[in-house]
Parts: C-alpha cells; sequence; structure tokens
C-alpha cells in the first residue's frame, strides 16, 4: 500500500502505526492471510505515479474518483463521500459567492482533484483564480491558514473537521461540490491485478464486518470532539477542586507516593486527560482517569481502564517509567515538562522534536527550546525528515503548558489548605 503520512491516512502514535487508511487496509489485509507493507510518499502526485508504475497494489490516500482519474486508474469500492470545502481563516476572507471566490487569494496542493473542482466553477465564474502551491499538502496549507495567513485553500469535508480540531481558527464558508467518492486506487490498464483485487474488494467491503469497521474507523478519526479536552476551563476546574477532587484525592496521593511523583502533578494530568471522570473516553480509544491506551494500561498491569483506582495508579506508573527513560542530560524541571510531551504524544516522536530542536541550533535539554520546534512536525516539509514522521506537536505543546497551569493552581491550593 502507497500512502501519505498525514493525520488522516497514517502516522504513528503512542500505539504504534495508525491513521483512518492505515487500519482499514490491515484490516483488509488481515481478511486475505497477508501483511500490510507501507509505503509512503511525499505528494498525491507521488502516491498516484507509485499506483501506475505497479510499485505498489494499490493506494489509499483519502483518493477522490474524479472522470479524469478514472480515465488511468481503476478504483475499488467507494468507502467515504466527502464534499469539497473552501477553507480560510477567522480573520481572513469570507466569500459566500462564486463572485466572491473570485477575488481570494486562493492556493491547492499539487496533484490534487481541486483542479477539476475548480475547472468546473470556472466555467460558471471564469475570474475564479488559483495557484498550486508545490511541494506542499493540504495539511500543509491548512496549518499556515490556521497560523494566521490569509489566503483559502480547498479541502475535503472529513480532513476539514479533523484539523478543526487543532486549528480552531479555521472556518469554511461554503461547499464547492457535492458529495464526491473515496476508494483506493488500483492501477491502470487491463493487468489481471488490479482487476482481481477489484473483484476481491467490492465483496470485502460489502461484507457486513466491514461496514461496522467503516463506522468505527469514522468515528474514532473524523468525528469532531468537544471542547473538553481542547481548551482550559479555569472557573470549572477550581469549582472541581472543591467537588469532585476530595474524591479521588486519597487515590493520587497514594499513587504519587508509591511512585515518587507529585499526587498534584498526576492530578493535573488526570483533569487535562478526562476532567476527574473515572468513564471517559475518548474517539482515539483511550480510557479512564488517565486515559490510558491499551498498551500503556498494559505495560503498567491495568486490567479495567475504567477503575479509577487502577487507572492512577497505572498512569502514574507509566509517567514514572517515562521519567527514567529520558536522557541523563535533562535536568530538574525540565525532565517533568518532556515526559509529559510523551505522555501526550509518545516518546519516539518526543526524541525526535529534540533531535530536531538540536538540528536548528537549539538546546535539546531545555523544554523551553524544544517547545518552540513542535508546530514545525506538523509541516510536511519537516516530518518527512523525522524517523517517525508526523506528530501532532502543537497539541503536545499545548498539552504541556495546561498541565503545568493546573499544576501550579493544585500546588498552591495545596499550599493554601495547609496555612490555614
Amino acid at each position: 500500500m502507497v500512502t501519505l503520512n498525514s493525520p488522516t491516512t497514517y502516522f504513528e502514535d503512542r500505539e504504534g502505526p495508525a491513521g483512518f487508511e492505515y487500519d482499514l487496509a490491515n484490516a483488509y489485509a488481515a481478511h486475505l492471510g497477508l501483511e500490510l507493507k507501507m509505503e509512503t510518499a511525499p505528494t498525491i502526485e507521488a502516491v498516484l505515479d507509485a499506483v501506475m508504475q505497479d510499485k505498489a497494489d494499490f493506494a489509499a490516500a483519502g483518493l477522490t474518483i474524479t472522470p479524469e482519474r478514472q480515465r488511468i486508474l481503476r478504483f475499488g469500492p467507494s468507502y467515504l463521500l466527502v464534499q469539497t470545502r473552501l477553507v480560510c481563516g477567522r480573520r481572513g476572507p469570507k466569500p459566500k459567492t462564486l463572485e466572491d471566490l473570485a477575488t481570494v487569494d486562493l492556493r491547492i496542493a499539487p496533484g490534487s482533484a481541486y483542479v477539476e473542482v475548480l475547472t468546473d466553477l470556472q466555467k460558471q465564474q471564469p475570474e475564479i483564480q488559483y495557484k498550486i502551491s508545490e511541494n506542499v499538502s493540504v495539511e500543509n496549507l491548512l496549518g499556515l491558514i490556521g497560523h494566521g495567513k490569509k489566503f483559502c485553500t480547498l479541502a475535503d469535508s472529513y480532513v476539514f473537521d479533523l484539523n478543526r480540531r487543532y486549528l480552531p481558527e479555521l472556518t469554511s464558508p461554503m461547499a464547492l461540490s457535492e458529495a464526491q467518492p473515496i476508494a483506493w486506487a488500483l492501477g491502470g490498464g487491463l493487468s489481471w491485478r488490479p482487476i482481481s483485487l477489484e473483484r476481491n474488494m467490492k465483496a470485502w467491503f460489502a461484507r457486513e464486518e466491514t461496514g461496522d469497521l467503516l463506522e468505527t474507523l469514522k468515528e474514532r478519526y473524523f468525528q469532531v470532539a468537544d471542547n473538553d479536552f481542547d481548551y482550559v476551563d479555569l472557573a470549572r476546574f477550581r469549582r472541581a477542586i472543591r467537588g469532585r477532587l476530595p474524591v479521588f484525592r486519597p487515590l493520587f496521593e497514594r499513587a504519587g507516593k508509591r511512585y515518587k511523583v507529585p499526587w498534584e502533578l498526576l492530578a493535573a494530568i488526570s483533569w487535562r486527560e478526562s476532567h476527574w471522570r473515572p468513564n471517559a473516553r475518548s474517539h482515539t480509544g483511550v480510557r479512564g482517569m488517565m486515559m490510558l491506551t491499551r498498551t500503556s494500561a498494559r505495560e503498567a498491569g491495568v486490567t479495567n481502564r475504567l477503575d479509577p483506582a487502577q487507572s492512577i495508579t497505572g498512569g502514574a506508573r507509566y509517567f514514572a517509567r517515562l521519567l527514567r527513560r529520558l536522557p541523563s542530560d535533562i535536568m530538574g524541571e525540565d525532565r517533568t515538562w518532556f515526559a509529559l510531551a510523551a505522555y501526550n504524544m509518545g516518546y519516539a516522536h518526543m526524541m525526535d522534536a529534540r533531535a530536531l530542536a538540536a538540528s536548528r541550533g537549539l538546546n535539546p535539554n531545555l523544554w523551553r527550546d524544544v517547545r518552540e520546534v513542535l508546530i514545525d512536525m506538523e509541516d510536511p516539509k519537516t516530518y518527512k525528515t523525522l524517523p517517525r514522521g508526523y506528530a501532532n506537536g502543537l497539541q503536545a505543546r499545548d498539552y504541556v503548558a495546561a498541565v503545568r497551569n493546573f499544576y501550579d493552581i493544585l500546588r498552591k491550593n495545596t499550599q493554601e489548605m495547609q496555612t490555614r
């Protein structure tokens, strides 16, 4: 399988390989009794070239079935329907009509199906103009807009939904197409392999089990989450310190003493992860007070992630292990901040961030230096050079800042209680 390294296709997370396309293709490979071999390409153009040149059995990269592509490629069954959306920034242009669109600085990624969409729109509004930004992905363009650039771009609706979680400045003023099918590309011509794959995939996608899997994957990767885990609500936090925290404080204190981690820090992590809700669940499959993955829970000896005592103890053990694993050159409180980043983004991605900082002449042992490069781990020009590829660096940076804030409030609250 050839794909892109991106948050909507294939990437490495705390549990290993992940992504909508990866999970779906891996299930298909298991159905065939085969092992999935992954190949990544830098652009959509390169993905399509790889499958047309028989360098891969199929391409899975959120590929829209278009008339132009159908002229040169075979496709498997459609498994998603998406709209092409216009995406701008909250402080940027706000076109509402095709006439407005003609006045916008419009940029798209190379090799995308959006050229065909815009060509159709130009038949209605010939003044519409656009630029193809070389060597960038859709996600890269969305990232630039989300951080203040004043141009607009095009993105599939589910790509927009996913990226809006991390880039709240993104808006979509209008849809530019009807629903379009997405499918795997199987190569061109009349060779036996794509024809055989097409027939086999059609049978597999028609299975009830595959339909259930698709619904699960759509919810996991594309359903827009609420803001409980994305934004700091200090008033709610302070109310919970008085109301909810006393119920769980003994568990945090016991686990903190056992693993030599301040209980207030464990409580701060838990608030950021679950708002101290024992039954918390996320779209990515993590669970409980400390939002443990299946892998981290298993490593920490946790058999029931929804049990508060087990979750807090397991989270403390996992965090203490991350602290011990850090290089000895990281000193003082920086060890805590790096361990928090690893808790959120995975240890390997955190080490990639240190290496990236070092390559830019920054100190890889100082959190204040490393956090400056985290956002670049979402930039294709950067993450394609990293051993573990794409990482949600902005989320990790904000996660550490939020936990530090909650930790500071809890420590001050403890000190005030002790002096009364």
